[in-house]
């Protein structure tokens, strides 16, 4: 018979054996599961997940096998490329007798990137009639191309000493300054700006714990049993929710952004991608990518702290399947963006929706695997749908791709369509070579000879390019593209001397001014982001300045005098609007004094 002391402890080691697994169980629960986890740990969790989501859809830009085949290998490739314009779809009357629809581009050629080998002959063709041609010869480190219509002979440069050459060009000593002496044509840098998996965790990490540091517990919360549809199918999922004030989400933007312009991570990728800029462009731009990211993010923190103020909320809604985050959303009371993206066995579905209260405004929706990839583009608002598909066959030596971008808008549809076809061969057979006879070598040949050549083809093509322009109908190819809204009814968009995107993107910085009882101290500030084109302000009143804006031809005397009335005047608050020329560009700002009631 068992004494009590026994007794005892086999109880005290009974206790202690089931208290042991009821800890493991309750570790391996919470390291293995989401029990026991607070709504505020598994929204951080899911909404992390987003970047394995990113990830994962990485692998459509990613080289194949058989792109790392070719890079070792030697290789014919042949391509065509032609477009189909149609009319009137879906009536009795469509069309498909535009002109644009007898004209095709092939592209043949070889390739031996081990030789430093690439030959490319391009045809333009109307009816399968030869338009014109021209050629494309890199052997070794010289580049060469011949208009076979015109010359017999390739212009040839070779890839160095190019202040030299550019000298001969009638480039100035502070021109010649800013050229390279070679130009690096691989894209070996975009390996360099790829976030690596390190950086990307990390990344992930400090990010979203901003977002952590910024709530508490009670801007959680958990939904089971939501049921998401998403492409077609239901998910059964867990939504956990953030819920924020105008200002919470404020200070979490801010907060995201002040570290954005800090985190030497990213600014980085920017370097290297402006080391490019200048390498490519030869040094001849304006471009600042770094000093643009800034002042872009100083003068959206001054935005956000100028309009800091309100009720509003908005809800961050992460949603979970099995493990993985299936859809992001976010809504406000104007509103709803969903982000969705599926790991599907046979392939990978995203999509882009945004929304407002009443109807859905754009969407962007994805589809991949191995031999197919499809993006179509749905902007409700404007009517138009934009849909990319590629397609392709992969042997051992061949390789079939078929592309096709199609614009939809209306009763109009344009269809760009392009096959590739690339085999990989022991050898390449009738190897192009520069040579005495075919050759003008540009490196070599005296200054008056360079000027000649330039001139000779220079005055060629320009006589070529507006025969060919008859020919093709090149008109028509106009008309098509104003008739879907991809051209403006001017020929060339051009405002004051730059493209539409240039245009845009300096009215971007004054549209940020924009606002109502600014301080003086953020309006300051603000003036500082632009005051390169600040040429000249008036006093209309007492509570009125009018300022002339005129790209880039600052006034510094007058930024001064403007700074120093701000400053003058801290206690003021403005109102703040832009105009626009004819041309859609901002050329006025008004700053109108506050006054009080």
């Amino acid at each position: 018979m068992m004494t009590r002391k026994k007794r005892r402890l086999v109880l005290i080691i009974v206790i202690a054996v089931i208290l042991v697994i009821l800890a493991t169980t309750f570790v391996v629960l919470y390291l293995k599961t989401d029990m026991f986890k607070s709504s505020q740990t598994l929204f951080v969790k899911y909404i992390g997940k987003n970047a394995d989501n990113l990830k994962s859809l990485e692998t459509i830009i990613n080289s194949t096998e058989y792109d790392g085949l070719l890079e070792t290998s030697s290789y014919n490739v042949d391509t065509e490329a032609k477009a189909n314009y149609t009319q009137n779809i879906g009536t009795t009357q469509e069309n498909t007798d535009s002109t644009v629809n007898q004209l095709k581009v092939t592209v043949e050629g070889q390739t031996d990137n081990n030789s430093g080998y690439d030959y490319r002959d391009i045809k333009l063709l109307k009816n399968d009639e030869q338009v014109a041609q021209a050629e494309y010869l890199h052997s070794s480190n010289n580049y060469g191309i011949k208009f076979s219509d015109l010359f017999s002979q390739y212009v040839v440069s070779e890839n160095s000493n190019l202040k030299e050459l550019f000298k001969k060009f009638g480039y100035t000593d502070e021109e010649l300054e800013k050229l390279p002496d070679t130009i690096n044509l691989d894209m070996e840098f975009l390996n360099e700006v790829k976030f690596t998996d390190e950086e990307l965790e990390s990344l992930g990490e400090k990010y979203v714990s901003i977002i952590a540091q910024n709530v508490s517990n009670s801007n959680f919360s958990k939904q089971s049993g939501e049921t998401v549809t998403i492409d077609g199918e239901n998910y059964l999922t867990n939504a956990y929710v953030l819920t924020l004030t105008k200002e919470q989400l404020n200070n979490i933007y801010i907060n995201l952004l002040q570290t954005i312009e800090q985190d030497e991570t990213i600014l980085n990728k920017v370097d290297i991608l402006q080391n490019k800029i200048n390498e490519v462009t030869l040094g001849n731009n304006d471009i600042n990518l770094k000093e643009d990211l800034i002042n872009f993010i100083d003068i959206t923190v001054q935005r956000i702290k100028q309009s800091n103020i309100g009720a509003d909320e908005t809800k961050i809604i992460v949603y979970e399947s099995e493990g993985q985050t299936i859809r992001t959303r976010v809504e406000t009371q104007e509103y709803q963006t969903n982000i969705d993206c599926l790991q599907l066995t046979d392939g990978n579905f995203a999509e882009i929706l945004i929304a407002d209260g009443e109807s859905e405004k754009y969407s962007i929706s994805l589809n991949y695997n191995t031999d197919e990839l499809s993006v179509i583009i749905q902007n409700n608002n404007k009517g138009s749908t934009t849909t990319f598909r590629r397609t392709q066959e992969v042997n051992k030596q061949t390789r079939q791709e078929n592309y096709d971008l199609i614009y939809e808008i209306d009763d109009k549809k344009v269809d760009l369509n392009v096959i590739r076809n690339t085999e990989i061969v022991q050898s390449l057979e009738d190897v192009q070579s520069f040579n005495n006879e075919n050759a003008a070598m540009l490196n070599t040949l005296e200054d008056s000879q360079v000027q000649s050549v330039i001139n000779t083809v220079r005055n060629g093509l320009n006589s070529e390019i507006e025969s060919v322009k008859q020919v093709i109908a090149y008109q028509d190819i106009e008309q098509m593209l104003k008739d879907v809204g991809l051209m403006k009814d001017s020929t060339v968009l051009e405002y004051n001397g730059i493209t539409e995107t240039e245009r845009n993107r300096f009215n971007y910085n004054f549209e940020l001014l924009q606002g109502e009882k600014l301080t003086g101290e953020s309006v300051s500030r603000s003036i500082q982001a632009v005051k390169d084109s600040i040429a000249n302000m008036e006093i209309v009143s007492d509570s009125e300045l009018r300022l002339t804006i005129v790209r880039n031809q600052g006034n510094e005397e007058i930024v001064n005098t403007l700074t120093t009335f701000l400053e003058d005047n801290g206690n003021n608050e403005y109102n703040i609007t832009v105009q626009y020329d004819e041309n859609g560009l901002v050329n006025q700002l008004t700053l109108n004094i506050v006054e009080d009631n």
